[in-house]
């Protein structure tokens, strides 16, 4: 860690834990701070769909009712054990006579039960109401990056950062950038991802998947320059509209040209 970055708070808002607190770096780097861990801790989190993201879980404060009846019955257990313990004194006794030390041992047993029973069911409805007040959070590094240290000159338009070296773990302030949607969708085309894949991909021969014939495209494109409707001809020969429109526009069977046909006749 760089000691001389600078590093933010993040604000969750006002009903979010005081002792639990984030802070990110103009780096990228994230640490944390807890009751705890008042020193603070570097946090790696884990990966989104390539993206750097920060998960972890905060707690609704208890109703007041629910912790009343927890305290009653918590109240309820420390008694029985007061009685288990006071009769494990009478026991000991050697004062105690037979039929006392009897019944004292049957209470204990009894005793013994109703706590184990008693601090089971505590147990579980302190868990499920835990789980009831639980608040799930996830944060990406690069947004929360963007959002403490990138002024927003278009807040309404601008809703999403961008990688400007499209390394999504590389989440410096100077990489990021705030982008609207169209220009997010225009960047993905231009990524040397994509880039990359475009060019290694195989280019499909139409005529290879399709299920018509060089004839029935001749035809085809005689019958749309003519006019006939794209729909009218996908019932015809058993086809999709989209592979009409496709025939039409050339992005398949480029190579019937109706000049070439016109010649060949």
């Amino acid at each position: 860690m760089n000691n001389s970055e600078e590093w933010k708070v993040y604000q969750f808002g006002e009903s979010f834990d005081e002792t639990y607190h984030l802070y990110f770096s103009k780096y990228g780097e994230v640490k944390s701070f807890t009751k705890n861990n008042p020193e603070g801790k570097i946090l790696k989190g884990s990966l989104r769909e390539g993206y750097p993201i920060i998960s972890f879980t905060q707690f609704k404060p208890i109703t007041e009712s629910v912790k009343a009846n927890f305290d009653e019955q918590a109240e309820h257990i420390s008694e029985i054990r007061a009685e288990a313990r006071e009769l494990k004194k009478i026991i000991k006794k050697k004062s105690t006579a037979g039929k006392d030390l009897q019944n004292a041992v049957a209470r204990i047993e009894e005793l013994a039960t109703e706590i184990k029973s008693c601090v089971s069911r505590l147990s579980r409805q302190r868990q499920k109401d835990l789980k009831s007040r639980a608040l799930y959070y996830h944060l990406l590094v690069h947004k929360a990056v963007a959002e403490l240290f990138i002024p927003n000159d278009d807040p309404e338009n601008k809703k999403f950062v961008i990688h400007k070296n499209f390394n999504k773990k590389d989440n410096r302030v100077e990489n990021l950038s705030w982008a609207t949607k169209d220009e997010v969708v225009k960047r993905s085309f231009e990524s040397p991802k994509f880039i990359s894949y475009k060019i290694s991909k195989p280019k499909k021969d139409p005529t290879s998947v399709s299920k018509l014939s060089y004839s029935e495209v001749v035809l085809i494109k005689r019958k749309l320059k003519k006019g006939e409707p794209a729909a009218r001809l996908a019932r015809r020969f058993g086809v999709s509209d989209m592979q009409i429109h496709r025939i039409k526009t050339g992005e398949n069977w480029s190579d019937v040209q109706l000049s070439l046909i016109n010649n060949k006749s």
